[in-house]
């Protein structure tokens, strides 16, 4: 009994590990784009939303979404020119959309710049590119 209550418990903890590994891993960060949307039902968020492909990605995304990270306080590493970012935030389709849509959002680039100045931060290792 005791050693089924042991390998139960073994199990358990190896597939939470596996889980936590596989949410906290690192996976190359790709805009998000709105998609059409013809289904009457809505079952999951991520329905609305698609992962653009090469060709797709809109301007000044991969120059100014170090910014637009920075300034959301996500986590990301860069290798070779390459963004990563967590599964599990580049699983929240909708967040990566808003992230990419702030990264030609001039607009909202200047309200940042503006509260920077009044608060005091510094972000000027960052550059928005236009």
């Amino acid at each position: 009994m005791i050693k089924k209550i042991f390998i139960v418990l073994a199990i358990l903890i190896v597939s939470f590990s596996f889980y936590y590994y596989w949410q906290n891993r690192y996976v190359e960060l790709r805009p998000v784009l709105s998609k059409e949307y013809t289904r009457p039902i809505i079952v999951f968020q991520n329905d609305y939303y698609r992962i653009a492909e090469r060709n797709e990605t809109p301007p000044n995304f991969y120059e100014n979404i170090r910014y637009v990270l920075g300034r959301e306080n996500q986590d990301y590493i860069e290798k070779d020119g390459i963004i990563y970012i967590k599964y599990k935030y580049m699983n929240d389709l909708e967040m990566i959309w808003n992230h990419t849509l702030k990264t030609n959002n001039l607009k909202w680039y200047k309200t940042q710049r503006r509260m920077d100045s009044i608060n005091g931060d510094d972000y000027k290792k960052y550059k928005f590119h236009q």
